[in-house]
């Protein structure tokens, strides 16, 4: 391993620099501080700032090799057999139609003895109209899959145990093979659904295309309304209110805080999603009920958001404060009397190495923390279902979603959070500061999805308060 090297620069952007040029882009950043160096016999000091970097070592990589043909069988066998089962009944609350899968590391972690007696079976068992003794990989593929013995399947119910999948030589097309079988598991429980809906009220299938016309997958929105039963399909109302509950029920359980345990909390997200102005929201929020809050920036390198949060503690009186590094944090957290620390992060969609290494660096030093994933209700799916799965890496424990008022298609939220097993902690429908952020609730996002408008509906935050009249904070920009 190589050791670390220090940079040093007037400011972060030139030090970034630095080891950008000597180390190149894959470099990993390790800490970072803010220092003061005296000056000599009279001499003025300077500040400067003081970054640790090295390079990773290099994995080993290894060959990509095609799967075999009875592999590729097995999984045909397998993603069948699994849809089938899959629409034969209905899908438990907070499960997908990948509910059979257990996550995998590496295809080290599955077990083999599927593989094996698949193998076995189609040496003994002799396909009619093919010769005795003719080798299995000449046979035709409807033969193999006749005399195959049926692959292990999970329970709708509970699992029994991993589903023993064919297992390619190298984790790469492993990865790539199990995505395809995602696909085609979808499609094939998709079009048994499908089916059933095709044979209920017609108003059934104006509302799974409804669905899927206000953003939300076709596999979700075929599971959510196969669920409803034919009877409560009596007229548009009650079926959009069966509808809503049960799609209520399949998404994760909302997220409630604790100040108390959670002394930090980081708002992390793309750009523009107004974490600087939620932060604000929070700690207006929780300061009305008794506690003494701080709101910490980390954005410090974007032009005018130092200023942008300064103006924010100006104006509503809360103390706001910059961090440059991870010690100024956890000097905050030491401090007596400081109950909880709201952090606001620099805004960008989870790809940048330097940023996630430096958000990795300010994470670690609050251990009672909480992080919430803020993003725009007015995000596109396929960008939001990106940026989940990038700042999973860094561990989420909810989503705030913000702009609810300025869209009226909330489906792409929901197989977001159904796939990733995420559940929402806040949402906000304004741009005024002195609004207290709503907290999150399944049956409004439900029924904001269906009525395609956000739900008025939506419970205030504990402690929630109100503006004194004549008065509202507007958003700083």
């Amino acid at each position: 391993m190589q050791q670390p090297k220090r940079f040093q620069a007037p400011t972060m952007a030139e030090a970034y620099d630095q080891v950008r040029r000597e180390l190149g882009d894959q470099a990993v950043i390790l800490s970072t501080r803010k220092a003061f160096a005296p000056g000599l016999f009279g001499q003025p000091g300077r500040q400067f700032v003081e970054v640790v970097a090295r390079v990773p070592n290099e994995s080993a990589t290894t060959r990509a090799e095609r799967p075999t043909l009875e592999q590729d069988e097995a999984a045909h066998d397998l993603v069948r057999a699994i849809a089938e089962a899959s629409a034969a009944a209905p899908l438990a609350a907070h499960e997908g139609p990948f509910a059979g899968f257990q996550a995998v590391a590496s295809p080290a972690d599955l077990p083999a003895p599927a593989r094996a007696t698949r193998k076995r079976t189609t040496k003994t068992a002799a396909p009619t109209g093919a010769p005795t003794g003719a080798p299995a990989s000449v046979r035709p593929a409807a033969d193999i899959r006749e005399d195959a013995t049926p692959l292990p399947m999970p329970s709708t119910a509970a699992a029994s145990g991993p589903v023993a999948l064919p297992v390619p030589s190298s984790e790469e097309p492993w990865s790539r093979q199990l995505d395809q079988m995602r696909s085609m598991l979808e499609t094939l429980v998709s079009d048994r659904l499908d089916q059933r809906i095709d044979g209920g009220p017609a108003v059934l299938r104006e509302m799974k295309e409804r669905l899927v016309r206000y953003g939300m997958t076709p596999a979700l929105a075929a599971s959510v309304v196969s669920d409803v039963d034919g009877s409560a399909a009596r007229d548009e109302q009650s079926l959009a209110a069966n509808v809503e509950r049960r799609l209520a029920a399949k998404l994760p359980p909302t997220v409630a805080m604790n100040p108390r345990r959670q002394r930090a909390v980081f708002l992390v997200g793309p750009g523009g999603a107004g974490k600087t102005t939620m932060a604000i929201r929070m700690a207006l929020d929780f300061q009305q009920q008794g506690l003494n809050v701080v709101v910490a920036g980390t954005d410090v390198n974007r032009a005018g958001a130092p200023q942008q949060l300064t103006a924010f503690g100006a104006v509503t009186g809360l103390d706001t404060r910059l961090c440059y590094a991870p010690g100024e944090l956890e000097e905050i957290l030491a401090e007596p009397g400081v109950d909880m620390v709201i952090i606001d992060t620099p805004g960008h969609n989870g790809l940048r190495r330097d940023r996630m290494a430096e958000l990795s660096s300010f994470l670690q030093a609050a251990r009672q923390r909480m992080v919430l994933l803020t993003v725009p209700a007015t995000m596109k799916g396929a960008d939001l279902a990106e940026v989940v799965s990038a700042y999973s890496a860094v561990g989420l424990d909810g989503m705030v979603v913000t702009r609810c008022d300025e869209t009226s298609h909330f489906g792409h939220l929901a197989p977001v959070l159904v796939e990733a097993a995420l559940g929402m902690a806040f949402t906000t429908r304004s741009d005024q500061v002195s609004d207290a952020p709503s907290a999150a609730d399944n049956l409004v996002l439900a029924e904001s999805i269906v009525r395609a408008q956000w739900s008025q509906s939506a419970p205030a935050a504990a402690g929630a308060r109100r503006a004194p009249a004549g008065r509202t904070l507007a958003k700083v920009g």
